[in-house]
């Protein structure tokens, strides 16, 4: 026992120095941190810039070359040297490939509101994993009031009352093993904080942020007043909004746009050329003849005429249009569950409301008459471990609840819905 404390004791001093303050923040506070100094979410966005660049890259010309010819020897007699420029042309090229650049920063910045999307509900989540620890400790701690006061109780009846020896070894027992069972809650709690912090991800960050609630038995948690709206409307939302389906569609998009990008690579690019042409009059025998040259060349898709690449481009259409398919296909079973979920966790959690309240009566009433002597031990512990199930039914039900809603919220792919009040 004096251990395991001792651990915990360590365990506390090697993390706690590691923030020098404690705040305690509101969910739309956590999720507007997350948003704004997240390094996963800044990283993220930078691949934007990075396709802005790329655009100008698809749509860059090609440099010219410089050329040059100097004949040496008899040859030199009746043929001139030469030097000038040579530019190479794509046809029908840059545009498609510049459209492409374009789509692909069209799907990262989609990619980005989705992962904007999923740090929210990440935020959301970790958030109420720590009101949900604190829950857990209040429990214990309100139960280990109720084991110290049963042990105090046991130990002040007089000794050669029926079961005192017994009565005093049991309450001595679940006392001391309540403390380990709250000092594990707390060790859960602090791991839930971290948590928190970790999602939020802010860099060099001194500060422990903390949820602004207590416990989920606080009065008016506006967690508990979420309505969604008819589960056609929420289906109807997700297929016209989702993240997801919108990136699927661009994919498509692409898809097609590389067909073309593989069928314009048949059009022959051209090279134009000219310059500077001469022999000198020792090169002549006479007079020195100045002049100048032009020329033209072409790729010829003569050996390979891009059939491969073709049919790969419109395998992949095929593929992007099966894959946006099957996406909207899972996406309405899941709606579904989630949906289903929500509505009976929602049930439940009302039945749990009120079997707590009538759970903390009864638990109150043999209190009282354990505390007169008209009642055993064994009784009160009987009641007091109902109470105590009573009670992590009643979280739990409210943790599914919420989850429920986050996975709604998930698969709906669109914050247009999403609730970040707490």
């Amino acid at each position: 026992m004096k251990k395991l404390i001792t651990t915990f004791i360590l365990f506390f001093m090697i993390c706690l120095p590691a923030y020098s303050d404690v705040q305690h923040i509101t969910l739309d506070e956590a999720v507007s941190l997350a948003l704004e100094h997240n390094l996963d979410l800044k990283s993220k966005r930078k691949q934007a810039e990075e396709l802005e660049q790329d655009i100008k890259i698809a749509n860059a010309l090609k440099n010219p070359q410089f050329q040059s010819n100097f004949l040496m020897g008899k040859v030199t007699r009746g043929n001139s040297s030469q030097f000038g420029m040579n530019v190479p042309i794509e046809i029908s090229k840059r545009g498609i490939r510049k459209k492409i650049a374009q789509t692909d920063l069209e799907i990262v910045k989609k990619e980005i509101r989705e992962k904007e999307l999923d740090l929210k509900i990440a935020v959301m989540r970790n958030y109420f994993s720590v009101i949900y620890a604190k829950s857990v400790v209040k429990i214990l701690q309100d139960r280990e009031k109720l084991f110290k006061n049963m042990m105090v109780i046991s130990q002040q009846r007089t000794k050669n009352s029926p079961n005192y020896k017994l009565d005093v070894l049991q309450s001595q027992i679940k006392y001391q093993k309540q403390v380990v069972f709250l000092n594990k809650a707390k060790a859960n709690l602090l791991v839930a904080q971290f948590e928190l912090n970790n999602t939020l991800n802010i860099k060099d960050s001194q500060t422990m942020y903390d949820t602004v609630e207590s416990s989920l038995f606080a009065n008016n948690l506006s967690i508990l007043d979420l309505n969604l709206l008819p589960y056609q409307d929420i289906e109807d939302t997700a297929m016209k909004y989702s993240y997801s389906l919108s990136i699927a569609q661009d994919n498509i998009q692409r898809s097609e746009q590389k067909i073309t990008e593989a069928k314009h690579k048949r059009i022959p690019d051209i090279s134009v050329g000219g310059g500077y042409a001469y022999q000198t009059a020792r090169q002549t025998g006479g007079e020195a003849l100045p002049g100048a040259y032009v020329g033209v060349s072409a790729d010829i898709p003569l050996l390979y005429f891009y059939n491969p690449e073709i049919k790969k481009a419109k395998i992949t259409l095929e593929r992007s249009n099966l894959n946006k398919e099957s996406f909207e296909n899972h996406l309405r079973y899941a709606l579904k569950e989630d949906y289903n979920k929500f509505k009976y966790s929602k049930e439940n959690m009302g039945y749990y409301s009120s079997i707590l309240q009538e759970s903390q009566t009864i638990l109150d009433e043999h209190t009282k008459r354990y505390e007169k002597g008209q009642s055993t031990l064994l009784n009160l512990l009987q009641v007091e471990t109902m109470h105590q199930e009573t009670l992590r039914d009643y979280i739990d039900a409210i943790q599914k609840y919420y989850d429920a809603y986050l996975d709604l919220m998930h698969n709906v792919g669109h914050e247009i819905l999403l609730n970040t009040d707490l």
